[in-house]
């Protein structure tokens, strides 16, 4: 059951590449421009993919200092004037030396999301004001051959009141004094908007940088975008006894409000823990392993029956380009009901502290019979039976 009708128009990206086209250029490709300067190289293969058979694959092999830019994929489109943001997900290779690199640059304003030797980390850095001077905000060490979903959103584009954010793999990086530096921005110039994106090396120090650097997913848009999924315990009335109802939804990292699927995403479904099925609808009877989010849609609705062993199950979602979700309910490792859909024979207690099993009630008068007796023993005035 959708629980949000499905969109008459996808996800507003105003731009988007999974690179599966296996070209970066127009028509077949996204991309305006891609060129890298010699001996770097800028490839769109299947060593940089991190969903599907595609990826895109910075490799900076000059540690000279003949050029600042090394390499990239440029895109151009309408400007955005009012809010932005971007999302890819990256992965750092085979460094040799480190430095400071501009991995993806939004221009003309010059939002730009960095890595900053010597660890390296993430950095934000946005330029500000009539004087143009920059402010970052700087996050979490960067692990080589690990892949990290990142994010950064730049909102009050025109005005006096901008802000910028960071997020990696949903996490919102930066320091509470280093995020106040990010907001309050002076973006009132007309260069303070996004016309046109650059994802790469648009920008090292010097050149020093040696490695790769991948990008898979590259999305641009007007609005927050999904990036996590969420499973949330509801309640449906009309389920079979036993029969869990779970929504199924994605997520933003900037708002956590739901967020569109950008395409038709086939989310898979399991348990970490514990045991248990999902079922398509509340009679529990059509097993299912995963559930489809039409494009535009938010959510669907799924069911579990919990099984096995007394205890909590642990209920798991993934799909490659989104982050995971997991969510604990109670399994009572009973029978929920047979093949008929019939009442479940479950755990019960009595407000007497009873056995919770089925034969407690069966016991009541031999355990109650003994306390009686002495009672009316023990009570003045108490009449004996007379033989």
């Amino acid at each position: 059951m959708l629980l949000q009708p499905v969109s008459a128009a996808a996800a507003s990206d105003w731009f988007s590449d999974d690179f599966e086209t296996g070209a970066l250029i127009a028509p077949e490709g996204r991309w305006d421009n891609a060129r890298s300067i010699s001996p770097n190289t800028l490839v769109n293969g299947a060593e940089g993919a991190h969903r599907g058979q595609y990826g895109l694959t910075l490799i900076d092999r000059n540690n000279s200092n003949v050029s600042e830019y090394q390499g990239g994929a440029d895109f151009a489109n309408t400007p955005l004037t009012s809010e932005f943001f971007i999302r890819s997900w990256m992965r750092l290779r085979d460094v040799g030396n480190p430095g400071k690199v501009v991995a993806i640059q939004a221009n003309p304003m010059k939002v730009e999301l960095r890595l900053l030797a010597p660890d390296p980390i993430w950095e934000l850095s946005v330029r500000k004001g009539t004087e143009q001077t920059y402010a970052s905000v700087h996050g979490t060490r960067v692990e080589q051959d690990r892949w990290y979903l990142v994010e950064f959103s730049a909102r009050g584009l025109r005005t006096t009141h901008g802000e910028a954010r960071l997020w990696v793999d949903g996490v919102e990086q930066g320091s509470s004094e280093e995020r106040t530096t990010l907001s309050g921005l002076d973006w009132r110039d007309a260069i303070y908007v996004l016309e046109w994106l650059q994802v790469g090396e648009p920008w090292t120090d010097q050149g020093y940088f040696t490695g790769s650097i991948d990008f898979d997913d590259v999305r641009v848009s007007a609005t927050p975008m999904a990036s996590r999924l969420r499973l949330q315990r509801t309640e449906d009335t009309g389920a079979a006894s036993g029969c869990l109802a779970v929504d199924v939804s994605l997520r933003s990292s900037a708002t956590g409000a739901l967020a569109p699927a950008p395409y038709e995403t086939e989310v898979s479904l399991s348990t970490t823990a514990g045991e248990g099925r999902y079922h398509a609808d509340g009679t529990c009877k059509s097993p299912v392993e995963r559930v489809r989010l039409p494009t535009g849609t938010f959510e669907r609705r799924v069911y579990f029956r919990p099984g096995g062993s007394p205890g909590r199950v642990t209920l798991a979602a993934s799909h490659p380009d989104f982050l995971p979700a997991t969510l604990q309910v109670e399994g009572d490792g009973s029978a929920v009901g047979d093949e008929d859909g019939g009442a479940a024979g479950g755990p019960w207690t009595m407000g007497l502290g009873c056995s919770s099993a089925p034969g407690a009630l069966v016991s009541l008068p031999v355990l109650l019979w003994p306390w009686l007796l002495r009672s009316r023993r023990g009570r003045p005035g108490a009449a004996t039976r007379q033989e």
